[in-house]
């Protein structure tokens, strides 16, 4: 009678399955955790997801910025004077670069606190942690030559106080940048600022993108000061009854709360496709949503899309 165990010469092809298995496993896994890259999900999908399933939610870090910089509203920008409001929690040096070529600006941004603090680019002035208050700058007429240009016409940097780093943690904000552009006749670009930076004390460099916050305050909400909807609060612009609470992408309007969310495929301000959202305040789904598709909903927790 022959026997039905396994052979000595049966374990190479049981080995060979095994390792086939464990590759295929890899791969779904690498296939999974980048599917925005690939534009199956996230901001790389062009196509609407479907209604009966709510799109990905990015999960977002929450950064403090001691800092900020803003343009003076309705004050006329050029070299000669380029008003500003600035204003830290932090002691901190400030430094203006006029004519920064893009290339230097960023290799200089790329490098250590200390490193960008001993710049050849760059003349620091030190202040003291302060309210907002006036920075004027103004320098000689640049000539940029016309666009596509290889320099900003002024970039700001407020970079903190080496004293005050010993205890920071890896994600707080150690400087932040801001490229502010002047309007001249090769260029007729509006002035303002077209770009911010911040570095944190684990040496990213992330670029700020402003949130586009769209709703109308209204009075208390359904829940009343109990449930914590506060008067006043910007409510969500479907539904006009909950603070709006998801900004979605790519289009970063914030206009819709977490019931609204799963309703729509486009955005309700631009018509753009919801390719995927965020947070922007503590408020959790709708438990009829959680358990809508409890599978769905794994699969994406599994891959850092909760």
């Amino acid at each position: 009678m022959g026997s039905t165990g396994v052979t000595l010469a049966d374990l190479p092809n049981i080995f060979i399955m095994i390792g086939a298995l464990v590759a295929f496993f890899m791969m779904l896994v690498i296939l999974l955790r980048n599917m925005e890259f690939i534009g199956i999900v996230g901001e790389g999908r062009d196509d609407p997801w479907p209604r009966s399933m709510q799109p990905p939610r990015l999960l977002m870090q929450r950064v403090h910025i001691p800092f900020t910089f803003k343009l003076q509203e309705n004050q006329p920008i050029g070299y000669s004077s380029v008003r500003s409001c600035v204003s830290s929690t932090v002691r901190y040096w400030h430094a203006s670069w006029w004519g920064a070529p893009v290339g230097d600006l960023h290799q200089t941004l790329w490098g250590t606190l200390p490193e960008i603090l001993a710049s050849r680019h760059l003349s620091f002035t030190r202040s003291n942690a302060h309210d907002e208050k006036e920075l004027k700058l103004s320098s000689e007429p640049l000539q940029l030559g016309a666009p596509p240009r290889t320099c900003y016409p002024l970039v700001v940097i407020l970079a903190r106080d080496q004293r005050d780093t010993a205890e920071l943690r890896p994600d707080d904000t150690v400087a932040l940048i801001s490229v502010v552009h002047i309007q001249d006749e090769q260029c007729r670009l509006p002035s303002g600022i077209i770009a911010q930076y911040l570095k944190q004390a684990n040496g990213h460099l992330s670029c700020l993108k402003q949130l586009y916050v769209s709703g109308e305050a209204g009075e208390a909400g359904e829940m009343g000061e109990a449930g914590g909807y506060a008067r006043g609060e910007a409510l969500c612009c479907v539904c006009a009854s909950a603070p709006l609470s998801r900004a979605l992408l790519p289009c970063r309007h914030a206009c819709l709360c977490a019931r609204c969310l799963p309703k729509l495929d486009k955005c309700p301000i631009c018509r753009s496709v919801i390719t995927s959202y965020f947070c922007i305040r503590n408020e959790e789904e709708p438990m009829e949503l959680k358990q809508q598709f409890p599978l769905n909903r794994r699969l994406l927790n599994l891959f850092h899309y909760h």
